[in-house]
């Protein structure tokens, strides 16, 4: 059996589907994670533009805004410890 006959048979023995699963699994995930990121980021753009003149007035909004990335990070992180 020659190298090509060998690598085909090879090959052939990789599981495509759970390959390509795999990969638009952790796609979402990142997805996931880099869309909540600039959405929350944005939120507190918006906030900080029309809503209020003094930063002392969504201090604390802006925290929970920040810890709410955190969190998503977080989770994002549990999604690839459990693939």
């Amino acid at each position: 059996m020659g190298c090509f006959e060998c690598c085909i048979k090879c090959l052939g023995g990789v599981p495509y589907a759970s390959l390509v699963a795999t990969i638009l699994c952790f796609s979402g995930v990142a997805l996931f994670c880099g869309c909540g990121h600039v959405a929350l980021a944005g939120t507190v753009a918006i906030l900080e533009q029309h809503f209020s003149t003094n930063a002392s007035d969504h201090a604390l909004l802006s925290e929970v805004i920040q810890l709410m990335q955190y969190v998503i990070y977080g989770i994002a992180s549990f999604f690839f410890l459990y693939l």
